[in-house]
């Protein structure tokens, strides 16, 4: 299958990325983190009715005028207005009432003067200076008007959100289904991490990675273990992973005599989309599917070098995720300034592992964590950006403005 364009592949994984999950309802203490399914449209005003934005006192902002520290406007304290309680009067020309955060304005009232502005003994309260009509009042449905959309189908849920749902008296939300997940990694040399590796052998970095970021998209990840190089063991965990909404797998997808994956999917029914991407790092990603509608499993046979893993998991696996979720958010994109030469030696689109800072005149500086090599993990640990060439664009001196996307 002939090496193909980024945007090429991109297009075909969103072709093919047509099944939506289902959905189900959570407890409110459970929906963080998770996609909400549904428009949540409010059905009370919050605040529900006008209430104090600090402690003070409650009066009509006309008693105010020319108030100063030299001649403070005297009024009459006819009551209190606590948060939680509601002052049973209306206030006049002349009267204020006590009031505290959140309390709710008295009727008559049209303005809130801070405490610290004010002194009172014996029943008298002094204010030494004007307020403007409204000062200090939160106005009902302020926050939030009865009837407005306030968070969108497809929305991330942050402890932020849960509040306002709280607030709203939500207390089950509809979400999308967690997508599951099959994490399998190949190749002989591959053992565990609690192992001591022998001479020839590498310690699995790869899927505790992926098990993170699938975690960190809102996706339940599935271990499926290590395969070694033999077809029929791979076969069976394959089959295994091909029940879940996603499979991914990480190696055997070059062209060497033990690469078997690229071999097996094709016998076990997965139709090969795409194989081998014009990208550095990444190029031998492979993208299948299986099945049909929504029974259909997406494959993504990853590269077994660890950076190629995690970068071709955020460019391709990430988005086919968030398209099965429905949601709205992406990757934040903007122009940062090269702190030192980059040589770009072919037209592949790059992903070099950045580290963004700020210079002396508060200008976005990138530089790149040190090597680029594929299999150097501790630089995909330190990196906070990725920095992307695109496939037009040639070697670039410092100085030049690229795009990054935050990690």
């Amino acid at each position: 299958m002939a090496l193909i364009s980024y945007s090429d592949a991109v297009a075909i994984i969103h072709q093919h990325t047509t099944r939506e999950l289902p959905v189900e309802t959570v407890p409110l203490v459970l929906a963080a983190g998770r996609i909400l399914a549904s428009p949540l449209v409010a059905g009370e005003n919050i605040p529900s009715r006008p209430n104090s934005a600090m402690d003070g006192y409650a009066l009509l902002a006309e008693d105010l005028a020319g108030a100063s520290v030299e001649q403070p406007a005297r009024l009459r304290l006819i009551g209190e207005a606590a948060a939680g309680s509601i002052f049973q009067g209306s206030v006049g020309r002349g009267e204020a009432v006590r009031i505290m955060t959140g309390g709710l304005i008295p009727d008559g009232a049209n303005a809130v003067i801070e405490v610290e502005a004010t002194s009172e003994a014996d029943g008298i309260v002094e204010a030494r200076r004007e307020v403007r009509l409204g000062a200090a009042i939160r106005r009902a449905g302020e926050d939030i008007a009865i009837g407005q959309e306030v968070m969108a189908a497809g929305r991330r849920l942050t402890p932020g959100d849960i509040g306002v749902l709280a607030s709203l008296g939500v207390v089950n939300v509809p979400v999308r289904v967690k997508p599951k997940i099959g994490i399998l990694s190949t190749g002989s040399e591959v053992i565990e991490p609690f192992r001591s590796p022998a001479p020839g052998q590498v310690r699995n970095s790869t899927a505790p990675a992926l098990y993170a970021a699938c975690m960190e998209l809102g996706a339940e990840p599935i271990d499926l273990g290590i395969a070694r190089d033999e077809p029929e063991e791979l076969e069976e965990k394959l089959e295994e992973g091909l029940r879940y909404d996603i499979l991914i797998t990480t190696g055997g997808v070059s062209a060497g005599a033990y690469d078997y994956v690229q071999r097996v999917l094709p016998e076990l029914g997965v139709e090969v989309r795409c194989h081998k991407v014009a990208i550095k790092p990444g190029k031998q990603i492979l993208f299948g599917t299986y099945g049909d509608g929504n029974q259909r499993t997406l494959v993504f046979a990853l590269p077994g070098n660890p950076v190629s893993t995690l970068l071709t998991f955020r460019e391709f696996v990430a988005p086919a995720v968030r398209a099965m979720q429905r949601r709205s958010d992406r990757p934040m994109r903007f122009g940062a300034v090269l702190e030192e030469r980059i040589e770009k030696s072919d037209d592949k689109r790059w992903f070099i592992r950045g580290v963004l800072h700020r210079d002396d005149e508060g200008k976005l500086v990138v530089g790149r964590t040190g090597t680029q090599s594929s299999g150097a993990l501790s630089s995909m640990s330190r990196a906070d950006c990725i920095i992307i060439l695109d496939e037009g664009t040639g070697s670039l001196d410092r100085g030049a403005t690229v795009d990054i996307e935050l990690l």
